[in-house]
């Protein structure tokens, strides 16, 4: 979430200098970092920052295009255009659960809400073990989309209009930043808090109205 809408985003500020202005990267980025740079066909602009001191003739501040966490229309917008040769037709796909595995906010019983999902015919997909082009290839044909709160989905921001959305919360932990995408995207968005069989039972109730 943080690389796509606080980051990534302030390469539209770019895009309005006056000159051609190199992009400096963190030196110990994560991958999805090189691969969303690589998509965009600013591999050869870029290099890391590295542990030595810079010192360049002239350096462009790209603030950030709005608060960590809020609604940000602008970047959306501008994600949906730069990354839109790699997005699908809608719903000519399966529809997909983005579980999460390992680190926090995990609910404690992630294998029964994985199993009501298989049974329903969704794709389990972890995007923390497939690249950032196969996640927006799947969430962009998938004719409904699940996920567990976190950031896996940002992935919502590839879905198309009218897909029917669910996001699951586990009770101590609350955010809206999801909903914000879903509500700009105009998805049928919904959300689940999970506590017990009977949050199970919501969500299989849901797989079967989407239907």
């Amino acid at each position: 979430y943080h690389w796509m809408l606080d980051s990534l985003t302030r390469l539209m500020v770019r895009e309005s200098l006056p000159e051609p202005t190199r992009i400096l990267l963190p030196e110990s980025a994560y991958g999805f970092v090189d691969e969303t740079i690589e998509m965009l066909g600013l591999t050869c602009q870029s290099e890391r920052q590295g542990t030595n001191s810079l010192q360049p003739e002239r350096y462009y501040f790209c603030s950030p295009t709005a608060m960590t966490g809020v609604w940000n229309p602008l970047g959306y917008e501008w994600l949906r255009k730069r990354f839109g040769a790699f997005l699908q037709p809608a719903s000519i796909g399966q529809p997909v659960f983005l579980t999460r595995r390992g680190g926090a906010r995990v609910p404690e019983n992630i294998s029964d809400i994985e199993e009501i999902f298989t049974r329903k015919g969704f794709a389990i997909v972890d995007c923390g073990t497939i690249p950032v082009k196969e996640q927006m290839r799947l969430a962009s044909m998938a004719p409904a989309i699940a996920g567990l709160h976190g950031a896996a989905m940002t992935n919502l921001l590839w879905v198309h209009p009218g897909t029917p959305s669910l996001e699951i919360f586990n009770p101590a932990y609350l955010n809206a930043c999801y909903e914000q995408i879903a509500f700009h995207g105009r998805l049928k968005y919904r959300h689940e808090v999970i506590e017990g069989s009977s949050g199970l039972a919501r969500i299989s109730a849901w797989c079967s109205e989407i239907r």
